[in-house]
């Protein structure tokens, strides 16, 4: 494959944006630009059935369903009622049940997908859950659900039972006070996970039963340099305005990015805007660290294009910069116009 669509959320200018990328040229260009409304934020890429869902942070909170056309753009199929504001959105490997989670409310959402794949926004269930959750990631084989609370410093893991969620207090697992987990990706074997602390400044290692689904925590590493001079980062409640020192010098880590085979993973962060390109061993540990390099500024978000290149963006403005990952990382192209990217999902064209 030599040709990849980078669909792009844009949450300042209410814009998806599709990059095509050639991964032989390396070279990159903006092919479409879809006004979606207010604050577009997390992606989900359907990559069988060539379906992009977005939610969105403002009202009108929804869900859309986007099919992908040949030449890269993006067709509106569905619009459904959405009861959060989304900070994350995820979907079980069937495509049976939707999840979405809100930030501020504490708050975690289901519904079923009905055979075509949209969401019955007549049947969302909400349940309270632990503070700040930032992240729900089903397992790869569909049997479990894990919500990443940021506020709580803790994963919550919950069992699918019969088209519901049961929380399951045996497989989650409790992080030190402070350490802030904010984002969990697994392999494809479902055995291995890595979570991103925003606040602690490392990146966290997880095995997972595959019979019990329950996460033990295995190794860390540190995802900033002592060249970053970065302090732990301070938890602030919802609501709550952050001082200045709160803002200064202070770990804020934001995405991982898993290689397909599982050879490396690369973690933004976001206040000394860097990247930090970690080897991962054959048994999923981690091995050397790879590279450490400045990006674009304050990188919320980051995603893969392909199985060589990721994509960084600069969350407040409107560049990305495209990356080759080999024993380091070497920046390619850059793309503008993204209207302040946040989240990022490729499929070969």
């Amino acid at each position: 494959m030599s040709t990849q669509l980078c669909y792009v959320s844009g949450r300042r200018d209410g814009l998806i944006t599709t990059v095509r990328f050639d991964d032989k040229a390396e070279t990159a260009e903006v092919v479409s630009r879809l006004n979606l409304g207010p604050k577009p934020m997390p992606l989900e890429l359907n990559r069988e059935r060539r379906l992009l869902r977005v939610a969105t942070g403002a009202d009108p909170l929804r869900v859309s369903t986007l099919k992908l056309l040949p030449d890269g753009s993006c067709q509106v199929l569905s619009e459904v009622n959405c009861p959060l504001s989304a900070t994350y959105l995820s979907f079980t490997p069937d495509d049976r049940m939707a999840f979405v989670v809100s930030y501020h409310a504490s708050r975690l959402a289901w519904a079923p997908v009905w055979d075509n794949h949209l969401i019955d926004d007549s049947a969302w269930h909400v349940e309270q859950v632990g503070e700040q959750p930032h992240c729900v990631e089903p397992s790869p084989d569909g049997r479990h659900v894990y919500v990443v609370e940021l506020g709580a410093n803790r994963v919550q893991g919950f069992r699918v039972s019969d088209g519901e969620l049961v929380a399951d207090e045996q497989i989650g697992v409790q992080f030190e006070h402070g350490t802030g987990p904010r984002h969990l990706v697994f392999d494809a074997s479902g055995e291995h996970g890595y979570l991103i602390e925003e606040l602690g400044g490392h990146i966290v290692h997880l095995t997972r039963d595959p019979d019990s689904g329950r996460l033990t925590v295995a190794e860390r590493v540190p995802y900033s340099d002592r060249a970053d001079d970065l302090r732990p980062g301070v938890h602030v409640p919802s609501g709550s305005t952050p001082s200045l020192d709160d803002q200064t010098l202070r770990h804020w880590g934001a995405e991982l990015a898993l290689d397909p085979q599982r050879h490396w993973i690369l973690a933004s962060e976001r206040r000394a805007s860097t990247l930090n390109l970690q080897a991962l061993n054959d048994d999923g540990s981690f091995g050397a660290r790879l590279d450490h390099v400045p990006t674009e500024k304050q990188p919320r978000g980051m995603g893969l294009i392909g199985d060589h290149h990721v994509i960084a963006g600069a969350e407040l403005g409107d560049t990305a910069t495209i990356y080759r990952v080999d024993d380091q990382l070497e920046p390619v192209a850059e793309v503008e116009g993204l209207g302040g990217p946040v989240w990022f999902a490729s499929i070969g064209s």
